[in-house]
């Protein structure tokens, strides 16, 4: 086996920190991070669906889904038609929720990217895309 190469060691402990600091941030909010994950992607698209917050968070769709059955009967969100592609809305208590926590987070995220130039904003989501982009091609080609 090869040895980790620093860089990446890096990588992989400054990922790991910024999942520690998101939950650290979650708990302070007094929501978990799956919640905080399914209310933030309703904050951000009004049409979002069950099934893109999966794909967009890489959790599992049973997490997900037991979090959204948990908002909906804890009257936080509302389905249009009941079906799991369906556009979830906030109820009146979903968006005084998505309005005085979530709205946090997502402030913090845009006072850092804004901070930055633009120029470093583009190098930044450039290199993040290559790095996923070779890393699913690694994950194709894999056979064990």
């Amino acid at each position: 086996m090869q040895k980790q190469d620093n860089t990446m060691h890096q990588f992989d402990a400054i990922y790991g920190e910024i999942s520690n600091v998101y939950h650290e941030i979650n708990r302070k909010l007094g929501l978990t991070d799956t919640e905080s994950i399914v209310l933030y992607s309703v904050a951000v698209d009004e049409n979002v669906s069950q099934k893109a917050i999966c794909s967009l968070s890489g959790l599992s769709k049973q997490t997900i889904n037991s979090a959204i059955k948990k908002m909906i009967n804890d009257g936080i969100l509302e389905p249009l038609s009941g079906h799991k592609n369906e556009k979830l809305t906030p109820t009146k208590k979903g968006q005084k929720i998505i309005d005085e926590k979530i709205s946090i987070l997502i402030d913090m995220e845009n006072r850092i990217f804004t901070s930055w130039a633009p120029d470093e904003r583009k190098i930044f989501i450039d290199l993040y895309a290559r790095y996923l982009d070779m890393l699913k091609d690694e994950c194709d080609s894999l056979e064990v």
